[in-house]
Protein backbone atom coordinates (compact mmCIF):
# COMPACT_ATOMS: atom_id res chain seq x y z
CA UNK A 1 0.00 0.00 0.00
CA UNK A 2 1.39 3.18 -1.09
CA UNK A 3 0.07 7.19 -1.03
CA UNK A 4 1.97 10.51 -1.27
CA UNK A 5 0.49 13.18 -0.70
CA UNK A 6 1.11 17.15 0.39
CA UNK A 7 0.03 18.78 3.38
CA UNK A 8 -0.60 22.85 2.86
CA UNK A 9 -1.22 25.53 5.27
CA UNK A 10 -3.03 28.62 4.20
CA UNK A 11 -2.38 31.24 6.55
CA UNK A 12 -5.65 33.59 6.34
CA UNK A 13 -5.50 37.59 7.43
CA UNK A 14 -8.52 39.20 7.59
CA UNK A 15 -8.92 42.40 7.00
CA UNK A 16 -11.13 43.03 10.37
CA UNK A 17 -12.44 40.97 13.18
CA UNK A 18 -14.01 38.07 11.37
CA UNK A 19 -17.47 36.68 13.36
CA UNK A 20 -17.87 33.01 11.70
CA UNK A 21 -21.88 32.94 11.04
CA UNK A 22 -21.07 29.84 10.01
CA UNK A 23 -18.49 26.45 10.37
CA UNK A 24 -15.43 28.62 8.91
CA UNK A 25 -14.48 25.03 6.92
CA UNK A 26 -17.79 24.40 5.46
CA UNK A 27 -17.75 28.09 3.97
CA UNK A 28 -14.12 27.59 2.67
CA UNK A 29 -15.04 24.45 1.06
CA UNK A 30 -17.96 26.16 -0.95
CA UNK A 31 -15.89 29.02 -1.95
CA UNK A 32 -13.19 26.40 -3.50
CA UNK A 33 -15.73 24.86 -5.40
CA UNK A 34 -17.42 27.70 -6.33
CA UNK A 35 -14.56 29.68 -8.12
CA UNK A 36 -13.30 25.92 -9.19
CA UNK A 37 -15.67 25.19 -11.33
CA UNK A 38 -15.54 29.39 -12.27
CA UNK A 39 -12.24 29.27 -13.46
CA UNK A 40 -12.14 25.72 -15.24
CA UNK A 41 -15.90 24.76 -16.12
CA UNK A 42 -16.38 24.87 -19.92
CA UNK A 43 -19.53 23.13 -20.80
CA UNK A 44 -21.81 25.01 -17.93
CA UNK A 45 -24.99 23.32 -19.43
CA UNK A 46 -24.02 19.98 -18.62
CA UNK A 47 -24.14 17.75 -15.31
CA UNK A 48 -20.32 16.76 -14.91
CA UNK A 49 -21.36 13.14 -14.87
CA UNK A 50 -22.21 14.02 -18.42
CA UNK A 51 -19.70 15.86 -19.59
CA UNK A 52 -16.86 14.30 -21.53
CA UNK A 53 -14.37 16.73 -20.11
CA UNK A 54 -14.70 15.66 -16.71
CA UNK A 55 -11.72 13.46 -16.42
CA UNK A 56 -9.65 16.63 -17.40
CA UNK A 57 -11.44 19.65 -15.50
CA UNK A 58 -10.34 20.46 -11.93
CA UNK A 59 -13.35 21.22 -10.45
CA UNK A 60 -14.72 17.64 -11.64
CA UNK A 61 -12.14 15.73 -10.50
CA UNK A 62 -11.22 17.63 -6.93
CA UNK A 63 -15.39 17.77 -6.36
CA UNK A 64 -17.21 15.68 -8.35
CA UNK A 65 -14.51 13.08 -9.07
CA UNK A 66 -16.10 10.57 -11.00
CA UNK A 67 -15.95 6.65 -11.62
CA UNK A 68 -17.17 4.70 -13.82
CA UNK A 69 -19.94 2.39 -12.20
CA UNK A 70 -17.80 -0.34 -13.53
CA UNK A 71 -15.06 -0.02 -11.58
CA UNK A 72 -13.21 -2.57 -9.07
CA UNK A 73 -12.76 -0.31 -6.25
CA UNK A 74 -16.63 0.80 -5.32
CA UNK A 75 -18.19 -1.44 -7.14
CA UNK A 76 -21.61 0.54 -8.57
CA UNK A 77 -20.93 3.46 -7.87
CA UNK A 78 -20.54 6.63 -9.92
CA UNK A 79 -19.10 8.79 -7.62
CA UNK A 80 -15.04 8.18 -5.45
CA UNK A 81 -13.45 9.51 -2.11
CA UNK A 82 -12.07 13.04 -3.25
CA UNK A 83 -8.28 13.42 -3.49
CA UNK A 84 -7.74 15.83 -0.59
CA UNK A 85 -9.47 16.53 3.22
CA UNK A 86 -9.70 19.83 4.81
CA UNK A 87 -8.84 20.71 8.57
CA UNK A 88 -8.91 23.64 10.73
CA UNK A 89 -4.76 23.47 11.60
CA UNK A 90 -5.28 23.95 16.00
CA UNK A 91 -1.43 24.00 16.23
CA UNK A 92 -1.05 26.83 13.76
CA UNK A 93 -3.96 29.03 16.01
CA UNK A 94 -3.11 28.31 18.95
CA UNK A 95 -0.01 29.49 18.46
CA UNK A 96 -1.32 32.85 16.44
CA UNK A 97 -3.23 33.78 19.31
CA UNK A 98 -0.18 34.14 21.98
CA UNK A 99 1.24 36.10 19.45
CA UNK A 100 -0.09 39.43 18.84
CA UNK A 101 -3.22 41.45 19.20
CA UNK A 102 -4.49 41.02 15.60
CA UNK A 103 -4.73 36.81 16.30
CA UNK A 104 -8.50 37.35 15.59
CA UNK A 105 -8.23 38.76 12.40
CA UNK A 106 -5.99 35.37 11.44
CA UNK A 107 -6.93 31.65 11.07
CA UNK A 108 -4.87 28.89 9.70
CA UNK A 109 -6.38 25.72 8.43
CA UNK A 110 -4.27 22.79 6.19
CA UNK A 111 -5.96 20.85 3.04
CA UNK A 112 -3.72 17.53 2.33
CA UNK A 113 -3.62 16.73 -1.01
CA UNK A 114 -3.70 13.03 -2.41
CA UNK A 115 -1.57 12.19 -5.63
CA UNK A 116 -2.46 13.27 -9.11
CA UNK A 117 -4.71 16.48 -6.94
CA UNK A 118 -0.98 18.05 -6.31
CA UNK A 119 -0.56 19.13 -9.67
CA UNK A 120 -4.18 21.40 -8.44
CA UNK A 121 -2.60 23.30 -5.77
CA UNK A 122 -2.10 26.62 -7.86
CA UNK A 123 -5.59 26.19 -9.59
CA UNK A 124 -6.45 25.90 -5.12
CA UNK A 125 -4.50 29.14 -4.16
CA UNK A 126 -6.22 30.48 -6.96
CA UNK A 127 -9.61 30.01 -5.70
CA UNK A 128 -8.85 30.82 -2.32
CA UNK A 129 -7.50 34.25 -3.86
CA UNK A 130 -10.55 34.89 -5.47
CA UNK A 131 -12.79 33.78 -2.14
CA UNK A 132 -10.46 36.28 0.09
CA UNK A 133 -11.12 39.64 -2.66
CA UNK A 134 -14.70 38.89 -2.58
CA UNK A 135 -15.32 38.00 1.34
CA UNK A 136 -16.85 35.29 3.32
CA UNK A 137 -19.72 34.85 5.62
CA UNK A 138 -22.41 37.59 5.66
CA UNK A 139 -20.31 40.46 6.45
CA UNK A 140 -18.45 39.72 3.38
CA UNK A 141 -15.16 39.62 5.41
CA UNK A 142 -12.37 39.80 3.28
CA UNK A 143 -8.77 38.44 3.33
CA UNK A 144 -5.63 37.99 2.37
CA UNK A 145 -3.31 34.68 2.10
CA UNK A 146 -0.23 35.34 3.77
CA UNK A 147 1.86 32.19 3.51
CA UNK A 148 1.35 28.58 2.07
CA UNK A 149 3.49 26.61 3.86
CA UNK A 150 3.85 22.51 2.80
CA UNK A 151 4.44 20.01 4.62
CA UNK A 152 4.84 21.85 7.76
CA UNK A 153 8.66 23.04 6.01
CA UNK A 154 8.38 25.82 3.40
CA UNK A 155 6.61 28.77 2.27
CA UNK A 156 5.79 28.52 -1.24
CA UNK A 157 4.02 32.18 -1.78
CA UNK A 158 6.34 34.32 -3.69
CA UNK A 159 3.71 37.09 -4.38
CA UNK A 160 0.02 37.23 -4.78
CA UNK A 161 0.21 35.68 -8.38
CA UNK A 162 3.05 33.30 -7.82
CA UNK A 163 3.73 29.81 -5.59
CA UNK A 164 7.07 28.15 -5.68
CA UNK A 165 6.00 24.27 -6.85
CA UNK A 166 9.26 23.18 -6.65
CA UNK A 167 8.92 20.64 -2.80
CA UNK A 168 9.06 17.24 -2.08
CA UNK A 169 6.06 15.16 -1.61
CA UNK A 170 5.79 13.19 1.44
CA UNK A 171 4.62 9.15 1.58
CA UNK A 172 3.46 6.46 3.22
CA UNK A 173 3.32 3.03 2.53
CA UNK A 174 3.24 -0.70 3.93
CA UNK A 175 4.57 -3.49 2.27
CA UNK A 176 2.42 -6.21 2.73
CA UNK A 177 5.34 -8.78 1.86
CA UNK A 178 6.98 -7.98 5.26
CA UNK A 179 3.12 -8.66 7.15
CA UNK A 180 4.09 -11.02 9.92
CA UNK A 181 1.94 -12.63 12.46
CA UNK A 182 3.50 -10.96 15.73
CA UNK A 183 1.66 -8.06 17.69
CA UNK A 184 2.41 -6.17 20.26
CA UNK A 185 0.12 -5.30 23.41
CA UNK A 186 -1.03 -1.85 24.05
CA UNK A 187 -3.34 0.30 24.95
CA UNK A 188 -4.16 3.35 21.95
CA UNK A 189 -6.22 6.49 23.45
CA UNK A 190 -7.88 8.27 19.95
CA UNK A 191 -9.49 11.32 20.09
CA UNK A 192 -12.35 12.10 17.33
CA UNK A 193 -11.52 16.02 17.37
CA UNK A 194 -14.26 16.32 14.77
CA UNK A 195 -17.08 14.41 13.68
CA UNK A 196 -16.87 11.12 12.54
CA UNK A 197 -18.67 9.57 10.17
CA UNK A 198 -19.10 5.76 9.43
CA UNK A 199 -22.06 3.24 9.30
CA UNK A 200 -22.31 0.43 11.94
CA UNK A 201 -24.45 -2.35 10.56
CA UNK A 202 -26.13 0.42 7.64
CA UNK A 203 -26.64 3.82 10.08
CA UNK A 204 -24.66 6.05 11.59
CA UNK A 205 -23.99 5.64 15.64
CA UNK A 206 -22.09 6.31 18.03
CA UNK A 207 -22.45 2.63 19.63
CA UNK A 208 -19.46 1.01 17.90
CA UNK A 209 -16.70 -1.91 19.11
CA UNK A 210 -13.31 -1.48 18.56
CA UNK A 211 -13.85 -3.72 15.36
CA UNK A 212 -15.95 -1.23 13.93
CA UNK A 213 -14.04 1.33 14.13
CA UNK A 214 -10.69 -0.59 13.03
CA UNK A 215 -12.63 -1.54 10.06
CA UNK A 216 -13.28 2.01 9.60
CA UNK A 217 -9.88 2.65 9.51
CA UNK A 218 -9.08 -0.10 6.96
CA UNK A 219 -11.80 0.67 4.59
CA UNK A 220 -10.81 4.32 4.30
CA UNK A 221 -7.02 3.11 4.29
CA UNK A 222 -7.92 1.07 1.19
CA UNK A 223 -9.89 3.48 -0.66
CA UNK A 224 -7.81 6.63 -0.78
CA UNK A 225 -4.62 3.80 -1.60
CA UNK A 226 -6.80 2.16 -4.44
CA UNK A 227 -8.09 4.93 -5.71
CA UNK A 228 -4.98 7.74 -5.55
CA UNK A 229 -2.15 5.58 -4.52
CA UNK A 230 -1.33 1.45 -4.71
CA UNK A 231 -3.10 -1.37 -3.23
CA UNK A 232 -2.08 -4.90 -3.28
CA UNK A 233 -4.92 -7.59 -3.09
CA UNK A 234 -3.81 -9.28 0.11
CA UNK A 235 -4.67 -12.14 2.30
CA UNK A 236 -4.79 -9.71 5.37
CA UNK A 237 -7.47 -10.77 7.56
CA UNK A 238 -9.39 -8.61 10.21
CA UNK A 239 -9.34 -10.56 13.06
CA UNK A 240 -8.93 -7.47 15.23
CA UNK A 241 -7.94 -8.83 19.06
CA UNK A 242 -8.76 -5.36 20.34
CA UNK A 243 -11.40 -4.08 22.54
CA UNK A 244 -12.68 -0.84 23.98
CA UNK A 245 -11.97 -0.19 27.60
CA UNK A 246 -12.79 3.67 28.06
CA UNK A 247 -14.77 6.19 26.73
CA UNK A 248 -16.35 9.50 26.74
CA UNK A 249 -18.06 9.73 23.13
CA UNK A 250 -21.16 12.00 22.39
CA UNK A 251 -23.13 12.59 18.64
CA UNK A 252 -22.66 16.30 17.42
CA UNK A 253 -24.59 17.37 14.26
CA UNK A 254 -23.48 20.03 11.71
CA UNK A 255 -25.44 21.90 9.70
CA UNK A 256 -24.37 22.50 5.83
CA UNK A 257 -26.29 24.19 3.08
CA UNK A 258 -26.15 22.13 0.10
CA UNK A 259 -26.40 24.89 -2.55
CA UNK A 260 -26.51 21.86 -5.29
CA UNK A 261 -29.71 19.87 -3.59
CA UNK A 262 -31.39 22.97 -2.22
CA UNK A 263 -31.32 22.03 1.05
CA UNK A 264 -29.87 21.92 4.69
CA UNK A 265 -27.91 18.64 5.09
CA UNK A 266 -27.08 17.34 8.24
CA UNK A 267 -23.29 16.25 8.60
CA UNK A 268 -23.42 14.39 12.26
CA UNK A 269 -21.13 12.52 14.01
CA UNK A 270 -19.65 11.03 17.05
CA UNK A 271 -16.42 13.01 18.81
CA UNK A 272 -14.64 12.78 22.18
CA UNK A 273 -12.10 10.05 23.34
CA UNK A 274 -11.93 6.05 24.22
CA UNK A 275 -9.64 3.65 24.48
CA UNK A 276 -7.86 0.74 22.68
CA UNK A 277 -6.78 -2.43 24.27
CA UNK A 278 -5.23 -5.28 22.60
CA UNK A 279 -2.71 -6.84 20.25
CA UNK A 280 -1.60 -4.76 17.62
CA UNK A 281 0.04 -5.57 14.30
CA UNK A 282 2.28 -3.36 12.46
CA UNK A 283 0.02 -3.08 10.10
CA UNK A 284 -2.88 -2.70 12.00
CA UNK A 285 -0.43 0.51 13.91
CA UNK A 286 0.45 1.74 10.58
CA UNK A 287 -3.63 2.23 10.16
CA UNK A 288 -3.83 5.03 12.98
CA UNK A 289 -0.98 6.75 10.90
CA UNK A 290 -2.79 6.98 7.86
CA UNK A 291 -6.16 8.25 9.00
CA UNK A 292 -4.53 10.90 10.86
CA UNK A 293 -3.18 12.53 8.10
CA UNK A 294 -6.64 11.48 5.63
CA UNK A 295 -9.10 11.76 8.02
CA UNK A 296 -11.10 8.76 8.85
CA UNK A 297 -14.58 8.22 7.62
CA UNK A 298 -17.22 10.22 5.48
CA UNK A 299 -16.60 13.72 4.73
CA UNK A 300 -13.39 14.47 4.88
CA UNK A 301 -13.62 17.22 2.64
CA UNK A 302 -15.69 19.02 5.02
CA UNK A 303 -13.22 18.64 7.79
CA UNK A 304 -14.72 15.59 9.60
CA UNK A 305 -13.48 12.53 10.44
CA UNK A 306 -10.08 14.15 12.54
CA UNK A 307 -8.72 11.83 14.72
CA UNK A 308 -5.20 11.29 16.83
CA UNK A 309 -3.96 9.01 19.30
CA UNK A 310 -1.39 7.69 21.73
CA UNK A 311 0.18 4.59 21.87
CA UNK A 312 1.77 2.80 24.93
CA UNK A 313 3.06 -0.83 25.07
CA UNK A 314 1.26 -2.55 28.30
Amino acid sequence: MNLSYVQVDFFLLFDCDFVADKNILFVLRSMLGKNLRSMSCTARQKKCGECENNQSCVYAFLFETILSQNNCVLPGRNRAAHPYSIKQNIFANESLKNQDEDSNKKFVFTITLFEKAIEYLPYIYASFVRAGKSGIFKNRSKFKITEVVVNSEKNILIDEDHLDTNFDFKNWNFDFAKIDDFKTKKEIRVELKTPLRFKVKGKYDKNFSATDFMKCLFRRAKTVCSLYGTFEETNYADNFAVEIIEKSLYWKDLKYYSSRQKTQIELGGVVGTFTLRGMFSDFELSLFELNKIVGAGKNTNFGLGQIDYWEREI
